[in-house]
């Protein structure tokens, strides 16, 4: 009975007992940051003057640091706003105090802030219907991670409500030993250069590396991938995946081109490669255009698409991408949407022996 009482209170102990969240240097992770990101944003065109009709994009900034006295300004965030082309649109700059929630409603800030000659330079067409798309980097005037960020997709006519946390960006000077970063500049940038981590192929190899106590070789990482799932409820579902990169990929004649061979399986593991294009900053797949409308692929309903990148590849380039899958029905409790992030994979070059 004795030994059944520590064995209850080992279990208690751990059950009840929270470590603290490791960061993990490169890697997207769920800790406070320094400069948060919106990858990707979508606001319906239809709805763009009429308050709370079509998709909004929400993006939401705690302030976790606390230090300061209540409803003083304690920072600023500078954002910089542009569009899946990587073209500078507007920049603005928003202050925070201590312990704040600030939520920014992205068709607000397209109002007040943008000409109809900028808002047409957003525009992308999905599934028929035009939205407006781009992303954001959100500069923090303290250099400190003291933030964390979740973004929203709301579109509460279609009865449409899925969130995500946001990536956020964690200090990471080279007097602390990351190998693996960038320098954090902007034509207006109003705080300097930051050194941050990057979210790339090389920095999670190059952590991976760091856990076992080796130092990375040049070119690091050998393989890198990104793995979304798909879902189609029924006709009137979609999936559609964002994915945004750190920078433009060009040829050496300029144009934009990135095509990449793809493997497509369906829930019953059935395979047919695609060639995709991602030349942009922010490119969005619509899984339907991969899919075949007539034979078996007409039918297919979930799976989930397997994305190398070839041994060229650009892993020094930051990549994120989410799975967006929504359903609509004239039905009460049969319309809704999902938003999660897209598992990535980083392979490694093996350590010398």
């Amino acid at each position: 009975m004795k030994k059944l009482f520590i064995a209850l209170a080992v279990m208690a102990a751990l059950t009840f007992s929270v470590a603290p969240s490791q960061a993990l240097n490169s890697m997207p992770d769920d800790v406070p940051g320094c400069n948060p990101l919106t990858p990707f944003f979508l606001v319906a065109k239809s709805g763009i003057s009429t308050p709370g009709v079509g998709l909004d994009t929400l993006f939401v900034v705690q302030e976790i640091g606390g230090g300061g006295t209540q409803f003083k300004t304690k920072g600023y965030l500078h954002l910089v706003l542009r569009n899946y082309k990587s073209a500078h649109v507007v920049d603005v700059t928003f202050p925070y105090t201590p312990n704040d929630v600030v939520p920014f409603s992205v068709k607000d800030i397209l109002l007040t802030y943008l000409s109809a000659s900028e808002l047409a330079g957003l525009e992308i067409t999905l599934n028929g219907q035009v939205y407006y798309t781009g992303y954001m980097d959100w500069e923090n005037s303290l250099g400190v991670n003291n933030l964390v960020a979740f973004m929203y997709l709301i579109d509460l006519t279609n009865g449409w409500a899925a969130a995500n946390t946001a990536p956020v960006f964690e200090i990471a000077p080279a007097a602390l030993g990351f190998e693996a970063r960038q320098y954090w500049t902007y034509t207006s940038d109003y705080y300097g250069t930051i050194q941050l981590e990057p979210f790339s192929a090389t920095g999670l190899a190059v952590t991976q590396y760091r856990e076992r106590g080796q130092t990375a070789p040049a070119g690091t990482a050998a393989t890198f991938r990104l793995m979304p799932r798909y879902f189609l409820k029924d006709a009137n579902a979609q999936t559609w995946i964002p994915i945004w990169s750190s920078t433009n990929k060009t040829t050496s004649t300029g144009a934009y081109t990135y095509p990449i061979t793809c493997y497509l399986y369906d829930n019953d593991e059935n395979v047919i490669s695609k060639i995709i294009n991602i030349p942009y900053e922010l490119n969005w797949l619509d899984i339907r255009n991969l899919l075949a409308t007539t034979g078996l692929w007409a039918s297919v309903t979930g799976g989930w698409l397997d994305i190398p990148f070839p041994a060229s590849g650009r892993y020094d380039v930051q990549w994120l991408a989410y799975s967006y899958q929504t359903a609509s029905s004239s039905s009460i409790g049969a319309s809704w949407s999902v938003l999660t992030a897209v598992h990535r994979e980083a392979g490694t070059i093996p350590a010398a022996t």
